[in-house]
């Protein structure tokens, strides 16, 4: 597994690092604030993931469009440089709904940066590195994951969470520094023809949907992501709730969060050394199938108030780590080979969209049915949902046809494609 040969593709890489970092650093300091500090109810949880979340569905679909317009430069920059002030406000925020306020705005500016970086992955890597690119990006995300909850947990002890907010944000503007080194023509700003030009917004944000319903691979492969997303956060918020539940305390929560990014650093590395092109869907499906029988586990083990060691705990979370990365790699990837390249922010639009959209009501769901019934009812009904997902996955695979890269049509690929050192 290589870094990418282009050199301004290497620097976005190394600029994800401080940006990831700090959104776990954020995650961690308001799950602690929301369960050990003010101790709220399982809904605020549930709430916590719709303000992060629901920005993309209302912004996602026009910054998409305007990220396939703008100069990606100043996209990266400005929104890294709006992410690093929410942050920063963060700190001020004395109780949980206008903790979940500010997290919603930073959903707004953060729904530029993400198709923005894909737009680069795409224009900047060669076709047949897409996979490894787009395993290191997992790989640095999912290290975030180990250092954010880590460095979280020891700032925790020495100071308020209020605090750990205002580092970081010094934290995020480093990435912005990062940024700024780049080049102003990373990709050649779409020039507008004359019909072009009276297009509203609307109808350019309806492009990236017209885009993948063209394609079953786009929009099948963005189905069953948009499925699975449903899958996991039934169960995903309550997570901390589920740790307190089994008598951890928080350092096993933050070193839960951590095992789960260790495992997903290794995972994204055994994808992105894949040599031979195979069917992204002989990845997704068995990696979904494996992790859900993690899920129901620990919902058995809930219900039935098995005591567990703390190490099997965060064993468990290291494991669905690493299968996990079969489930986001592949699906990152699919999106760069079949989209045309003045179409991949408002695809990435799209797929995100999707995404929370399915999700949205998951968590209330999840909340609901752990107040009716059980904390691990949630757990064991995202298992299964999750069996099922990846199930059919498989029984996809006769009928979804994706681009080989080896084979792919080099006339698709932008100016700075080829650029290396």
């Amino acid at each position: 597994m290589k870094l990418p040969k282009n050199k301004h593709m290497r620097r976005i890489l190394a600029a994800q690092l401080p940006a990831d970092f700090a959104d776990w650093l954020d995650y961690v300091a308001i799950i602690s604030l929301f369960t050990y500090a003010w101790q709220v109810d399982p809904v605020y949880f549930a709430w916590f993931i719709v303000a992060l979340t629901l920005p993309y569905v209302f912004i996602g679909p026009f910054s998409g469009a305007l990220v396939d317009r703008l100069d990606i430069r100043m996209v990266m920059v400005l929104s890294n440089l709006g992410r690093a002030m929410t942050t920063f406000a963060l700190a001020f925020a004395g109780q949980p709904e206008i903790m979940l306020a500010l997290v919603a705005v930073r959903g707004v500016v953060d729904s530029f940066f993400s198709p923005a970086k894909q737009v680069a992955i795409q224009a900047l890597s060669e076709r047949e590195e897409l996979m490894s690119t787009n395993g290191f990006s997992h790989i640095i995300n999912q290290m975030s994951k180990v250092a954010g909850p880590a460095v979280g947990g020891a700032l925790l002890l020495i100071i308020s969470p209020q605090m750990v907010f205002v580092v970081n944000g010094a934290i995020s503007l480093c990435a912005l520094l990062i940024l700024v080194t780049l080049p102003s023509n990373i990709r050649e700003v779409k020039k507008l023809e004359d019909g072009e030009a009276k297009k509203s917004m609307f109808s350019e944000a309806a492009e990236g949907f017209k885009v993948v319903l063209a394609k079953p691979a786009l929009w099948v492969t963005i189905g069953l992501g948009a499925m699975g997303f449903f899958a996991i956060f039934l169960h995903d918020t309550l997570i901390g709730p589920m740790t307190r539940e089994l008598g951890f305390g928080e350092n096993i929560l933050g070193l839960s969060v951590a095992a789960v990014g260790a495992g997903g650093v290794a995972g994204a590395l055994a994808i992105g050394s894949i040599k031979k092109q195979i069917h992204p869907y002989l990845i997704i499906g068995p990696s979904m199938m494996i992790v859900s029988l993690f899920t129901a586990g620990l919902g058995l083990i809930a219900i039935n108030g098995w005591a567990i060691p703390s190490y099997a705990f965060v064993g468990a979370f290291f494991t669905v780590g690493v299968i996990g990365a079969g489930t986001f790699v592949p699906l990152r990837t699919v999106l760069q080979l079949e989209t045309p390249p003045d179409k991949m922010g408002r695809v990435t639009a799209v797929n995100e969209t999707a995404s929370i959209v399915a999700m949205l009501g998951a968590p209330f769901i999840g909340a609901t049915l752990a107040s009716i019934f059980e904390l691990g009812v949630p757990f064991i009904a995202g298992g299964i949902l999750a069996f099922v997902i990846g199930a059919i996955a498989l029984i996809l695979i006769k009928f979804v046809k994706f681009t080989d890269p080896q084979t792919a049509d080099d006339s698709a690929d932008l100016p700075n494609a080829e650029e290396s050192v």
